[in-house]
């Protein structure tokens, strides 16, 4: 491999300088989204049958398809700032959520439970367990990317300490990889079995599955996070013991992931819109607020942008519909469960 040129490579130092990521709502804009809200709240509409047709933005939608190209074909995330929160209720943020999303890409299942609608939560889950999922955990989480092809974050709540949300380009990794390692880089080209976490979709009977690190598609350069799933799989039936230099790949490929890292700080109403082929995220251990009207809490949406961009024959399988399960139901949950 070659290193990657190109904007998704970008830098910390570059973007705490210019800030380039961040975009502020105008006024215009933020009226735009409140009055499509108010038009469809008043029908009470089931809130993921609502679609980006119905979800109009006149002025604001037009931008939207610039930041999705800036999200998919350039440096593969933004932030909005500006939604308002306070005195609005759960679901009309989550309808504004929502909206935005559908100008971006196409809700996918977020577990076998069906949720396109996720929350970010501490509901107590273990992540050390076969199948914990960190979203319901104030655990740390280590670098990642999530099974989909756009993650989008909404603050509703920040956590009383901690849970500070990090990012870094995939792609410097990589990069930085081929100058410090080159022959580790290779090992990451294999495909890794990886743990559904107990998930396992309709025509599948492992409890795993396959998918590269590093890949490259019809010149598209694709990443994945080397993260807890490979770990997990292992002891599993038909799944060999990672190699010395598969291990050795991996423990480099996380460690230079937290060194560029750059730290992204969440205000209540901020959107994030990731790109996971190009990013990686993680998040530090976080200490709740006591009042249940305090804690934590982001809402989250998998997005698919439906082939716009080549990827690896494995992540087309696992990441076209999310994760889903046998008579697994898609709706879009308002409480955490």
């Amino acid at each position: 491999m070659k290193p990657i040129i190109g904007p998704s490579a970008w830098t910390r130092e570059e973007l705490e300088k210019t800030k380039a990521y961040l975009y502020i709502l105008s006024d215009t804009q933020i009226s735009e989204i409140l009055n499509a809200v108010e038009k469809l709240g008043n029908n009470s509409p089931d809130l993921h049958r609502v679609t980006k047709e119905e979800f109009q933005l006149p002025t604001f939608g037009p931008i939207l398809q610039e930041l999705r190209e800036e999200i998919i074909h350039g440096r593969g995330f933004v932030f909005l700032r500006g939604l308002p929160t306070e005195g609005r209720s759960l679901y009309q943020t989550a309808l504004a959520f929502w909206g935005i999303g559908c100008h971006i890409g196409r809700a996918v299942s977020q577990n076998g439970k069906g949720h396109l609608l996720g929350h970010v939560r501490d509901l107590g889950e273990k992540i050390s367990s076969p199948t914990g999922r960190g979203y319901n955990s104030a655990s740390a989480l280590g670098f990642h990317s999530d099974s989909c092809d756009i993650f989008s974050l909404c603050a509703l709540k920040t956590a009383k300490s901690g849970g500070q949300h990090r990012m870094c380009s995939s792609v410097s990794v990589h990069n930085e990889m081929l100058l410090r390692a080159p022959i580790l880089v290779k090992e990451l080209a294999f495909r890794f079995f990886r743990s559904r976490r107990g998930e396992i979709p309709a025509g599948e009977t492992e409890p795993w599955t396959r998918q590269p690190v590093f890949s490259v598609t019809d010149g598209y350069f694709s990443a994945r996070g080397a993260s807890s799933t490979i770990a997990r799989s292992q002891g599993m039936p038909g799944v060999p013991e990672l190699t010395q230099g598969q291990t050795e790949a991996i423990n480099v490929y996380n460690e230079i992931a937290a060194e560029m890292a750059m730290d992204v700080s969440f205000e209540p109403g901020d959107i994030s819109i990731v790109q996971n082929y190009v990013n990686l995220h993680s998040r530090t251990e976080y200490e709740d607020w006591p009042e249940a009207d305090l804690k934590r809490h982001l809402l989250r949406l998998w997005l698919s942008f439906d082939g716009e961009r080549p990827l690896h024959e494995d992540i087309i399988r696992d990441h076209t519909e999310g994760i889903q399960e046998m008579g697994t139901q898609l709706h879009a949950p308002l409480e955490a469960i």
